[in-house]
């Protein structure tokens, strides 16, 4: 190997993932050159390195996540309070988990009975048996994710009670600075426990 790749590694003896692959872009490209014939034109080959370069900054390492905590930021509507919502391809727009001014009123029956008021946060609705913790790898109901805030809760019959029980995680968020993960708070039974109709 030449001496640039070498001098290119940090101190440890490593070399990110980018730096490898624009290496190895180079390294090709100068190893290209060399098993071209002597009488085919310069064209071709320009041709030929252009596509490489192309097919190389495809995919893999140096995609950035999704933003929203890797779930996008898009939603299909948003509700009279400013609660966004996205339910498909969960559910149909027709379905009630997908009626935000609904999803809206249950929020807003969590946070007066919490006491604590907050902007409505940004609701995903993720197909049954999708939903995993980061913390311990388990299956979940529901998540929610701070900074930026994100509610996640699956389409299954539980829904609704994962939507009042996330928004607790995220009213606690809010006035504490802790959305308390242990679940010690008494707004988790008090408030989550509230008996609702649907719509």
């Amino acid at each position: 190997m030449s001496a640039a790749f070498f001098a290119s590694h940090d101190g440890r003896g490593s070399v990110s993932a980018r730096g490898q692959n624009n290496r190895m872009i180079l390294l090709t490209a100068s190893a290209f050159r060399l098993c071209l014939p002597a009488n085919r034109p310069a064209k071709d080959a320009r041709s030929a390195l252009l596509l490489l370069v192309a097919l190389s900054s495809c995919g893999g390492i140096d995609q950035e996540p999704l933003p929203c905590h890797g779930y996008g930021c898009e939603y299909d509507v948003q509700g009279p309070a400013g609660m966004r919502l996205r339910y498909a391809p969960a559910v149909e727009p027709g379905d009630p988990r997908a009626n935000v001014a609904f999803l809206e009123q249950l929020y807003q029956m969590v946070e007066d009975c919490a006491g604590i008021q907050a902007p409505p946060p940004f609701v995903v609705i993720e197909k049954d048996g999708t939903l995993v913790s980061p913390l311990d790898g388990l299956p979940r109901k529901g998540l929610y994710y701070s900074d930026p805030d994100l509610v996640l809760i699956d389409d299954s019959t539980w829904t609704f009670w994962s939507l009042k029980h996330e928004t607790v995680h995220y009213l606690l968020h809010h006035a504490l600075g802790n959305s308390d993960p242990d679940h010690t708070s008494p707004l988790f039974g008090t408030c989550v426990e509230l008996p609702f109709a649907l719509p």
